[in-house]
C-alpha cells in the first residue's frame, strides 16, 4: 500500500483501485443481463415446437411470444464505501545541559508531538493575549501571583508589565503591538522642527551638525564644510577607492566624525538598527540619534527604503515571528514620525528566525548579528559619506550643494544644522483639544531641548480624561484612552497557566498550546548532536483502508393479456378433457 501523506482524494482513490472494483461490479451487472437474455432466447425453442395438444400447433401461432420480446424488466442497484483512516504520529525529544560564557550552568528537557508534518528543534510551549487598554492601570494575576506593572505612561507600564513576567519562572517572552486608530492631529509650529502623524508628536532638534554627501563620480572635488575647512581630493583607481579617499581626507581636516555607506545589492541592507534580546523598541540609547539623523535624510531626499525585522534563533519560532514584526514595525513608525513619506517605506513580513535558520545560525545561540532590523535602499548605485560634528564644528555655506537640485555628481545631499527649537507661543491640537507647547526643563530633561518639550507635552496630555501618551526620547506617541494594545505572551514551557486581569487589562486569550516547527532544521533519528546534547526523532504510521460494495439485481415478467386465439384453443382443449 501507497504512503497515503500527503496524496489528493483523487490519488487515494486510485491507489486502493476504486475504479477497478467499479469495472468488476458493472462487469458483474453486464453478465446478469446476459443471463436473463440467454433464458429468453431459449424459451423460443418452447414456443415453435408444435404441441400435439394443441392440434399440431405452436405457441406462436396462437400468438403467444417470449417474455424477451415483451416486458422483461431489471431492477438494478448498485452501493459503494470506501473507508479510510491515516494515523501519523511524529515524536521529537530533547535534552540538554550546558555551559554558557556566563559562567551559568542550564539544563532543560522538552518533548513534542506534532499531528503534521513537521521537522524543528522548538519544544512545546503555551501562547496567550491581552488587551491592555491605554488609561489601564490594572494589575495581572499569573497563576494566582499578582503582577503590579508601574509607570507614568501607557508604553512605561506595558515595559513594566514585560520587565515583572520575564523576571520569573512562567513567561518567557512579551510582544505588544500599539493601536492603530488614527487621531486628528495638527500643528501651527515649523515643519523642520515638529512633525505630526495621525498618531505621534515629534520635536525635531539636532545637537549636532550633520550631513550627507553623495560621491558618483571617482573626479577630483573640492569640498567646502564651512567658513573654516576645505578639502580637496584626487581622482583614485575606481569609485570605492575615491568615496575612502573622501572620508580619509575629511577625517585628517578634524572636527567631524565620518560612517561610509557603500551601495548594496537590493537582497542586502544598507542600514542595521539592533536591539536587546525580547524587545522590540528603543528609548534613551545612541540608536535613537543616528536612526533620527537617517530618517531626516531620507525625508529630504525622498528616499525609497524597505525594512524587515529579524530575530536571533533564541526562543521558539512562534515568538521570534511577533517579536520580529514588531520590530520591523517599530522601525517603520519611527521613520514616519520623523518626517518619511510612508509611500517611500515598503515594509516586507517578516520571517522572524527564518533569515537566521537559512544561514546556519545556531539555535538557542543569543546573536547580536540577527536582533536587528534591516534597511534596505534599493537602487541606490552611488556612495553615502556621512558628516557628524564631533564638537564645535559647523556645516554652512558648503559645497557642492546638490541640495536644492540633487544631480549624479559629488556633493552634499542632506545638511541637518544645529537650532535652537524657539517653539514659544506654538501649540498642537489633537482631537481639539489644543495642548501650548513647552521647553521647562522637566524629567530629567534638560530646558529647551527635543526631550523636555515631548516630556512636557507627555505629561500635559496624560491630564486629560480622553487622551493618553507615551514618550520615546524627542517623539511624543499618543493614543486614545480607550484604545488598547494588543499583549502577546509566551510561556517557558508547556504548562497551564491561568491569567486574571482588572481594570483595564483584559485576558482575551488563556494560554493554548503552540507548537513550532522550522522546516530549514535538520532531521536525525536518535542523533547525539554534542557532549551533553541528545536529539531524537521517531515517526508511526498507520493505515487502514476497507472498500466495501454490493449489487442487487432483481427481474419480473410482465404479463399482458393472452390472444384470443390462444384462449380459445385452452377452452376447447379443457372441454375435450372433460368430456
Amino acid at each position: 500500500m501507497a504512503d497515503y501523506d500527503g496524496l489528493t482524494p483523487g490519488e487515494v482513490l486510485a491507489d486502493a483501485s476504486v475504479a477497478e472494483f467499479i469495472k468488476e461490479l458493472g462487469l458483474g451487472i453486464a453478465k446478469a443481463q446476459t443471463a436473463l437474455d440467454e433464458n429468453s432466447v431459449k424459451q423460443m425453442e418452447a414456443f415453435t415446437r408444435a404441441r400435439e395438444d394443441l392440434g399440431e400447433r405452436t405457441l406462436l401461432e396462437l400468438g403467444l411470444m417470449p417474455a424477451f420480446y415483451h416486458y422483461q424488466h431489471a431492477d438494478v442497484s448498485v452501493s459503494l464505501q470506501l473507508r479510510l483512516e491515516v494515523g501519523k504520529r511524529d515524536e521529537f525529544g530533547f535534552a540538554a545541559n550546558a555551559r554558557f560564557d556566563s559562567g551559568g550552568q542550564s539544563s532543560s528537557q522538552s518533548s513534542s508531538s506534532e499531528t503534521e508534518t513537521a521537522s524543528g528543534t522548538r519544544s512545546e510551549m503555551r501562547q496567550a493575549r491581552l488587551s491592555y487598554q491605554a488609561s489601564s492601570q490594572g494589575a495581572l494575576a499569573v497563576a494566582g501571583n499578582q503582577v503590579v506593572p508601574i509607570g507614568e505612561d501607557p508604553l512605561a507600564r506595558l515595559r513594566s508589565l514585560r520587565d515583572l513576567l520575564t523576571a520569573g519562572d512562567e513567561i518567557k517572552t512579551v510582544v505588544f503591538q500599539r493601536p492603530t486608530r488614527e487621531l486628528v492631529i495638527e500643528t501651527d509650529a515649523p515643519q523642520d522642527r515638529v512633525v505630526v502623524t495621525p498618531r505621534s508628536v515629534a520635536f525635531l532638534r539636532t545637537p549636532h551638525a550633520n550631513g550627507l554627501i553623495a560621491i558618483h563620480d571617482n573626479a577630483a572635488t573640492e569640498y567646502v564644510l564651512n567658513g573654516e575647512t576645505t578639502v580637496s581630493t584626487t581622482a583614485q583607481a575606481d569609485l570605492a577607492a575615491y568615496a575612502a579617499h573622501v572620508e580619509a581626507q575629511i577625517d585628517a581636516a578634524g572636527g567631524f566624525s565620518t560612517t561610509l555607506h557603500p551601495p548594496r545589492p537590493d537582497d542586502q541592507p544598507s542600514f542595521r538598527v539592533t536591539f536587546d534580546t525580547g524587545e522590540a523598541e528603543f528609548q534613551e540609547d545612541a540608536h535613537r540619534g543616528h536612526l533620527l539623523e537617517l530618517a531626516r535624510g531620507f525625508a529630504a531626499m525622498g528616499t525609497a527604503v524597505r525594512i524587515e525585522g529579524l530575530t536571533d534563533r533564541v526562543g521558539s519560532a512562534a515568538d521570534n515571528l511577533l517579536l520580529g514584526t514588531a520590530r520591523g514595525q517599530f522601525v517603520y513608525d519611527f521613520l514616519v514620525e520623523n518626517g518619511v513619506d510612508p509611500d517611500n517605506i515598503e515594509l516586507v513580513a517578516s520571517r522572524g528566525e527564518g533569515r537566521a535558520a537559512d544561514a546556519d545560525a545556531d539555535d538557542g545561540v543569543p546573536d547580536q548579528d540577527w536582533r536587528v532590523t534591516r534597511i534596505f535602499t534599493p537602487g541606490r548605485t552611488h556612495y553615502w559619506l556621512s558628516l557628524r560634528s564631533t564638537g564645535g564644528a559647523t556645516l554652512s555655506n558648503v559645497s557642492p550643494d546638490r541640495i536644492a537640485s540633487p544631480a549624479a555628481q559629488n556633493g552634499f545631499v542632506f545638511l541637518w544644522a544645529t537650532q535652537p527649537m524657539n517653539l514659544s507661543g506654538n501649540s498642537v491640537t489633537i482631537d481639539g483639544d489644543n495642548f501650548p507647547f513647552s521647553g521647562a526643563a522637566g524629567g530629567g530633561q534638560a530646558v529647551g531641548t527635543a526631550e523636555a518639550h515631548a516630556h512636557n507635552l507627555t505629561v500635559a496630555i496624560n491630564g486629560t480624561e480622553s487622551l493618553r501618551a507615551s514618550r520615546l526620547g524627542h517623539v511624543v506617541q499618543v493614543s486614545r484612552a480607550t484604545d488598547a494594545f494588543e499583549v502577546y505572551l509566551f510561556s517557558r514551557s508547556s504548562q497551564a497557566l491561568s491569567l486574571t486581569g482588572s481594570e483595564g487589562l483584559t485576558v482575551t486569550e488563556q494560554f493554548t498550546r503552540t507548537r513550532s516547527a522550522q522546516t530549514e532544521s535538520r532531521e536525525g533519528q536518535n542523533t547525539t548532536v554534542a557532549v551533553g546534547v541528545t536529539v531524537d526523532k521517531r515517526e508511526s504510521r498507520q493505515f487502514n483502508m476497507a472498500v466495501t460494495g454490493n449489487s442487487q439485481i432483481s427481474a419480473r415478467l410482465v404479463s399482458v393479456p393472452p390472444p384470443e386465439l390462444f384462449v380459445e384453443a385452452i377452452r376447447a382443449l379443457q372441454s375435450e378433457r372433460r368430456s
